[in-house]
């Protein structure tokens, strides 16, 4: 009997074992549940003294964008957050070299003399026929049509000439080629600047003695960039691998552009026809004040 009582007793302190270790799992299995579905919060026991640390916030200025990104980091002690600090990165490009013989100089007002442009040759689109439209110039020193680009502009005729033959012919004292925003929309930069490096070196060819000067395009008005066609994007890297040829090719390159800039970096309503691309008539005479001023021989 004694030995039947000691076995039942051990056969209930299982029972009871087995009971207490199902309660643990249920608890612990309601803990993780409540945890999963974030009705429990951890505590963290190593951080219980921290609790009246600051949290620190770093601003940091996103150059590209100029958006401000917002972030916290962990809780830190002892430690002052560090001071915010802007970077600006601009980028830097070689100046063209100009020729030996001349001089870079800057522009001082609009004032020129038609008298230096007389043994000169102009190359261009419709924005140069203005040239002789306005009265600045005759025919004879424009070779300009509507819709000509770097490449139209070795193979095209006018008046019977080509540019290159009306180069030979006429022998300039310098040659100004303004083209390529006719072509911006639907002709690639790097093959535009390519074509244009070809027309310059088939103009030295036939005037070894000219003066070769490639104009950067104008830009174009705020307006005309929205409709998306012709944008300043396209101008501007137009006009940097423009740059980049003369520099290849040893001729000068006059940054136009930037002298009919308003202060937003669109073409001036001092100087943009209603179209947002063409010049005024004012336009013109500010053209070749610069041109003038920027070369001394």
């Amino acid at each position: 009997m004694q030995k039947k009582h000691r076995v039942d007793g051990i056969s209930l302190s299982i029972v009871i074992l087995n009971i207490l270790i199902a309660l643990t799992v249920i608890v612990l299995i309601v803990l993780i549940y409540l945890y999963m579905t974030g009705k429990l919060e951890p505590t963290d026991v190593a951080n219980m003294d921290q609790q009246d640390t600051p949290v620190a916030q770093i601003t940091t200025t996103a150059v590209t964008t100029g958006e401000a990104i917002e972030m916290e980091t962990e809780p830190v002690t002892e430690e002052e957050p560090e001071e915010t600090e802007e970077f600006i990165v601009t980028e830097t490009t070689e100046e063209t070299e100009p020729d030996p013989d001349e001089t870079v100089v800057a522009m001082e007002n609009d004032d020129y003399d038609p008298e230096f442009f007389a043994d000169d040759l102009f190359i261009g689109d419709s924005i140069y026929t203005g040239l002789v439209n306005y009265g600045y110039f005759d025919s004879d020193h424009v070779f300009a049509q509507i819709g000509l680009n770097p490449e139209s502009a070795r193979t095209n005729s006018y008046d019977g000439y080509t540019s290159i033959s009306k180069a030979e012919e006429l022998q300039p004292k310098r040659i100004f080629i303004m083209l390529g925003s006719n072509g911006l929309a639907y002709m690639g930069n790097t093959y535009m600047s390519e074509q244009m490096a070809m027309l310059v070196r088939e103009l030295r060819a036939v005037c070894p003695d000219s003066y070769i000067y490639v104009v950067s395009i104008p830009p174009v008005t705020k307006v005309h960039d929205s409709a998306g066609q012709e944008t300043m994007v396209m101008v501007n890297g137009y006009n940097k691998l423009l740059k980049g040829m003369c520099e290849d090719e040893g001729v000068v390159y006059l940054d136009l552009c930037s002298q009919l800039e308003d202060s937003s970096g669109y073409f001036s309503a001092t100087y943009a026809e209603a179209d947002g691309m063409h010049f005024l008539g004012t336009a013109y005479k500010h053209m070749l004040s610069y041109f003038q001023k920027s070369i001394q021989i």
